[in-house]
C-alpha cells in the first residue's frame, strides 16, 4: 500500500447528485447517472496513477466488454448511513481498488483466484477505519513495507515503520490479505524483472548503485499524470536508496 493523493476537485456530476439527493446510496448514484459513475471512475484511476489503492496491482478497465478489474471502494462503510455525513457519496471516502481475485475474465485469467481473495473482498462492509491504514493518510516517506523477493510476500519494514504504526501496518496486511497467494505470485515476476535488469546493467559495467539509480529513473516517472508501475512499493523497496532519492528529486507525494 502506498499513499494516495486525491484530487481536491470533486467530479461535478457527483457534486450535483449529492445536492439533489443528499440521502441517496452509492448504488442510486451509479444506476441513475451512468456517465457520472464513469467520470468518478476515471478521476479515481487518474488520482491513483492506475493502481489499486490497497494491493497496487494495475487497474484493468475494459471499454468493450465491461469486465473491469476495478471497483469503487468506500473506506468508511457506505451502509448503513444516517446523514450527515453520507459516507456513500463522500468524495474523500472513495477509492479505486481491484476486484481482489473475484472477477472471471478470460483476458486476465491469472487474476481470478476465488476463493483466494484480497483487498475490498475480505473488507466487505466491515468498519476497519481504526484498524488498517487509510491510503489517503499514509505518509509519502518513509516506505513502511518490505518484501521477500523470493516469495513475493509483503511485510512490515521494521527499520522504517515507526513503532506506533507497526500494529496497524500488520493488521493492514492481514485483514486486506495483501500477502494472499495470488498477490505473492503476481509480485514475483516484478522481482524477476528487476533482478534481470540489474544483472544486465552490471554486466555492462555499471556498479550496483549506478544500475539501481538508472532503473529508478526508468520506472519512476516524473509526471504525476503518468501511471505508476504495478506493485510500486515492491519496486521502491527493491531499489532502496536509489528509489528514495529519485522520489525526493521528482517531488513524489503519492
Amino acid at each position: 500500500m502506498k499513499k494516495v493523493r486525491k484530487s481536491p476537485m470533486i467530479p461535478q456530476a457527483l457534486t450535483d447528485y449529492v445536492v439533489a439527493n443528499p440521502n441517496a446510496d452509492w448504488e442510486d448514484f451509479r444506476n441513475e447517472t451512468a456517465n457520472g459513475y464513469t467520470v468518478v471512475k476515471q478521476q479515481l484511476t487518474a488520482d491513483q496513477r492506475g493502481l489499486c489503492a490497497y494491493c497496487e496491482i494495475d487497474l484493468h478497465i475494459h471499454a468493450q466488454n465491461g469486465l473491469d478489474d476495478f471497483r469503487v471502494e468506500h473506506f468508511h462503510p457506505k451502509k448503513p448511513h444516517n446523514p450527515p455525513p453520507n459516507h456513500a457519496l463522500e468524495w474523500q471516502n472513495l477509492l479505486a481498488v481491484c476486484t481482489g481475485g473475484n472477477i472471471r475474465d478470460l483476458e486476465i485469467r491469472e487474476r481470478f483466484t476465488s476463493p483466494d481473495h484480497s483487498c475490498d473482498v475480505p473488507k466487505a462492509n466491515y468498519n476497519w477505519t481504526s484498524q488498517i491504514f487509510n491510503p489517503l493518510t499514509l505518509p509519502a516517506f518513509p516506505c513502511l513495507f518490505s518484501f521477500n523477493e523470493n516469495t513475493g510476500e509483503i511485510l512490515v519494514d521494521i527499520k522504517s515503520c515507526p513503532d506506533e504504526s507497526r500494529t496497524v501496518a500488520n493488521e493492514t496486511i492481514k485483514l486486506l490479505r495483501l500477502s494472499a497467494p495470488r498477490l505473492n505470485r503476481l509480485r514475483q515476476p516484478v522481482f524477476e524483472m528487476l533482478n534481470a535488469r540489474l544483472q544486465e546493467l552490471v554486466s555492462n559495467g555499471f556498479t550496483i548503485e549506478a544500475a539501481s539509480v538508472l532503473i529508478a529513473e526508468e520506472l519512476l516517472p516524473e509526471q504525476d499524470s503518468v501511471s505508476l508501475p504495478a506493485f510500486f512499493t515492491a519496486i521502491r523497496w527493491y531499489l532502496g536508496e536509489a528509489a528514495e532519492q529519485r522520489l525526493k528529486t521528482i517531488g513524489y507525494d503519492g
